[in-house]
């Protein structure tokens, strides 16, 4: 037999859902340091103690959203790079479109840590500590599958496999603000991933496309 969730419990679920969403766009809209707790009450319908009663301070909303973010981009995009199935040249290709895939699902998401990491690019606080791991993260990952390739000799690059995998995150940002200053338009997003991809392999595969 299934016992049914609480009323308290599905409405806790609700309210915390329903402060997470309005969050991530308002953090979008208007950064760490102008986000108002009084904006985020009125978009959500509560009460600026309605809000306090579920988080303490903005820094938590924005830290628990990291986590969400880091959880839904990278473990997949992880197991990809390390663990899937077939050589280097065809990892990076299905990581490429999965994280493009995800962006357009999500680009609110992949925009947030856009902003925060320019935001917080030099501050040794709680959130610029988590931004930098988020990024390092992906970058180690990509580093390691770009030297698996180099090793195999699939890929060549006059750069380092680092050096390169930072060129590879660095495009990804760039293109997140290329297409918010579209408003988010889906072909312009599409054009802009694709141009990514096909940039990113022709170079790894010495002008061969993918």
């Amino acid at each position: 037999m299934t016992v049914g969730r609480s009323k308290k419990a599905v409405s806790r679920e609700t309210s915390v859902s329903l402060i997470k969403s309005a969050s991530l766009k308002l953090f979008v809209d208007k950064g760490y340091s102008n986000f108002r707790v009084e904006d985020l009450a009125a978009a959500c319908g509560f009460t600026k103690g309605t809000v306090y009663h579920y988080y303490r301070s903005k820094e938590e909303i924005l830290l628990e959203l990291l986590e969400d973010i880091e959880a839904s981009i990278l473990q997949e995009r992880e197991k990809t790079l390390k663990e899937g199935p077939g050589d280097a040249t065809s990892r990076l290709v299905r990581f490429l479109y999965g994280h493009a895939s995800y962006a357009m699902q999500n680009p609110l998401e992949f925009c947030l840590l856009v902003v925060i990491a320019m935001e917080f690019s030099n501050s040794n606080c709680r959130l610029g500590r988590k931004i930098r791991a988020i990024f390092n993260r992906l970058t180690d990952a990509l580093e390691s599958l770009i030297e698996a390739g180099l090793r195999t000799g699939e890929f060549s690059s006059s750069l380092t496999s680092r050096d390169f995998a930072r060129v590879i995150v660095g495009c990804y940002s760039g293109n997140v603000v290329e297409w918010k200053r579209s408003k988010f338009d889906p072909a312009v997003g599409e054009a802009l991933v694709r141009g990514v991809r096909i940039l990113i392999m022709n170079t790894l595969k010495q002008g061969r496309g993918i």
